[in-house]
């Protein structure tokens, strides 16, 4: 039998086990990870192994809903539609074919939901746990000894889910067509470029291209087992939505009713695609048959050409169909999990609060908590905008003193026991503890409830003035209120604790108001090109297993970064976008310049911890409590659900756990 590898060859580079959830250990610089399984086909139904219970149990090969199709010509027989080495998956126990996956979304704003099912699927993939990288779209993957030539060989046979062949030249179009488009990019994206240059793509053969930087970089190899824009456009039907390869696009996009390209590119191709656009070929396990606005779920329909298979041979997905039904908020959510209505929550309404509510309803329900891994360092950060638009505002924002202040007037053990069910510890914006970059004096500096020290910080902020209701005023005088927006559904915690924090804030003379927003009225005021937020909260991503790919608290890395995004579009544009930072952090940001071109991983770490010393001095905003372990609330008789899993939207949990393995049996 033959085997799935991925091979990155550099004699200069040595990767280290960094922790249980990191990237496994390697030898000689020699990277090796290899699929689950051998990498082969059968059409033999006797090597299904036990019966998995009704018409599409194990000594089937493929999905009846598919054999039917092959039945009436619709479609090729299941050996034409596969790769000749299809990507094996280990499976907890071979499923049965059929059923509906019935989930919930929030609607337009909440296209993660959906993409966290069926979006990952990288060039290379991590395991469930984040411990090792291993084959997926790309075989394999060979970098030349200075790291500027990347060698990238294909799956033979590959196909997108309406026939299309998966070929090089989809890979191609990606990275010297859509990437080099200034309407879509006005500067190439970090992990394809050096310095502002973009890399350029060659075909070698039909399976194999080239991907060549003009310097070294690292960046790249970050990229490839969590990038899947180099294989979301199939070129055959997107090229036909880019101005460059596009004969009739002006009409397409009057025929839309939009105003831009760009405008239809985004909705039909990129970004909201996958459910808005029935007619996108896509790799995913399941493609949209009912998109968004259609109705009152967004359906999803397997995909018959999906090129992965479980060890038997069966191709995979199990799960004929997914629905997500749109619902309005999160507490409906929660009473669609405790009516038994749902076959897995994992967004928005797995709260630390609602835990007990679910648990009172495991057996009514017939549900189970199957407990995941925090990778987050935080439940709640607390971000004022130190790029503010007002100069005297972010003049204010950018005192240490002042933001050391309000921190110390926070009683974080009052928010853990009202809010957070009491779990958790004061945390500022610090690695987990688990993180080999932990570091406990940078965890809990200024997280002492202490009155005193917080009046004493906020008067050598210079706001020694109140006015007549007892409220400190701007340095210069005038009236100084932070108004921090809380996007409303995302985490219903959230609106409590910052009404919380801003009533704690009266008691040192500093107004605060709670500016509840929908997520995607925050994200359009927070991007770069707006920064129209005067303080914002989020989540703590980055603090474990994935510190170095998404350091957005740690210095200023992306829209994400909700306390400074002018200086991430510095960082992300190499200097020409933006707005320029403090000297603090634009060292940071020269630092992870050198980082992205670094090929050594030790050399890597070394500068990412220099990072990390200048956030620690310079304390860029303020954490609350660490986030609790996150849990999903599971049907039963959804099947092959792993424990444990680390949950991060770097690699779209709970994508990497393999859904596509996961099936649905009414029997125990």
């Amino acid at each position: 039998m033959s085997e799935d590898t991925m091979t990155i060859d550099r004699a200069t580079t040595t990767f280290k086990r960094r922790s249980v959830l990191a990237l496994g250990a390697t030898t000689a610089g020699l990277v090796t990870a290899t699929a689950s399984g051998c990498s082969f086909f059968s059409t033999d139904p006797g090597s299904g192994g036990g019966d998995g219970g009704g018409g599409g149990g194990a000594d089937t090969m493929e999905s009846p809903m598919l054999t039917e199709k092959v039945d009436a010509g619709e479609l090729p027989p299941l050996e034409e539609r596969l790769p000749a080495e299809p990507l094996v998956v280990d499976v907890a126990e071979p499923g049965q074919y059929g059923g509906t996956w019935r989930a919930l979304t929030l609607g337009p704003g909440d296209s993660a939901s959906p993409d966290r099912i069926i979006g990952y699927e990288p060039g290379l993939r991590m395991d469930p746990m984040i411990q090792e990288a291993g084959p997926g779209v790309f075989t394999a993957v060979e970098v030349n000894e200075d790291g500027t030539v990347y060698t990238i060989t294909l799956r033979e046979g590959m196909k997108w889910s309406d026939g299309e062949p998966f070929t090089v030249d989809d890979i191609l179009f990606a990275v010297n067509d859509v990437f080099a488009d200034e309407e879509l990019f006005a500067t190439p994206p970090n992990w394809l470029s050096v310095d502002g240059e973009k890399a350029v793509g060659e075909k070698v053969d039909d399976l194999t291209l080239t991907i060549t930087f003009p310097a070294s970089t690292g960046l790249f190899e970050d990229e490839l087992n969590r990038q899947m824009e180099l294989i979301n456009y199939p070129k055959h039907y997107a090229q036909d939505f880019l101005p460059a390869t596009s004969e009739d696009l002006d009409a397409k996009v009057e025929e839309a009713g939009m105003e831009a390209w760009t405008d239809l590119w985004n909705d039909q191709i990129a970004g909201e695609g996958f459910w808005n656009n029935p007619d996108l070929p896509t790799i995913d396990a399941w493609n949209v048959v009912t998109p968004l606005g259609e109705g009152n779920a967004v359906v999803f329909e397997r995909n018959p050409f999906y090129w992965k298979t479980d060890p038997d041979g069966r191709q995979l997905p199990y799960v004929d169909t997914l629905s997500f039904e749109v619902v309005s908020d999160p507490e409906v959510m929660t009473l669609k999990v405790t009516d038994g209505e749902v076959d897995m929550m994992y967004r928005h309404a797995n709260t630390s609060a609602n835990k007990p509510v679910y648990a009172d309803s495991l057996e009514a329900a017939d549900t189970r908590i199957v407990e995941t891994t925090a990778t987050s360092m935080n439940a709640m950060c607390v971000a004022l905008n130190l790029a503010h638009k007002d100069p005297e505002k972010a003049k204010l924002y950018q005192n240490k003193d002042f933001r050391i202040g309000l921190s110390h007037a926070i009683n974080r053990e009052e928010l853990i026991t009202s809010v957070w069910q009491r779990q958790g510890e004061p945390w500022q914006w610090a690695p987990h503890a688990e993180s080999p970059f932990y570091d406990e004096e940078f965890a809990k500096q200024y997280t002492e409830f202490d009155v005193d020290l917080a009046n004493e910080h906020l008067d050598k902020a210079g706001l020694t003035e109140k006015d007549g209701d007892g409220f400190r005023t701007m340095p210069g005088g005038g009236t100084l209120t932070v108004t921090v927006d809380v996007p409303s559904a995302f985490s219903p915690e959230w609106p409590t604790a910052m009404s919380m924090i801003t009533d704690m804030w009266k008691e040192v003379g500093i107004r605060g108001s709670v500016n509840t927003v929908d997520r995607t009225l925050f994200y359009d005021r927070k991007i770069a090109a707006a920064n129209e937020h005067d303080a914002g909260v989020w989540g703590g991503d980055g603090g474990l297993a994935v510190e170095m790919v998404d350091p957005r608290w740690y210095m200023p890395f992306s829209d994400e970064s909700v306390w400074a995004t002018p200086w991430a579009a510095y960082y992300n544009s190499e200097g020409s976008d933006g707005e320029e930072p403090v000297p603090a952090a634009k060292e940071q940001i020269e630092l992870m310049w050198q980082f992205a071109a670094e090929p050594d991983q030790a050399a890597r770490e070394a500068l990412f911890q220099q990072v990390l010393d200048i956030a620690k001095e310079e304390f860029w905003g303020i954490g609350i409590v660490t986030a609790p372990n996150p849990y999903w609330v599971v049907k039963n008789r959804l099947k092959n659900v792993l424990e444990g899993v680390p949950d991060t939207w770097v690699y779209r949990t709970p994508g990497h756990a393999n859904p596509e393995t996961w099936f649905i049996s009414e029997s125990e």
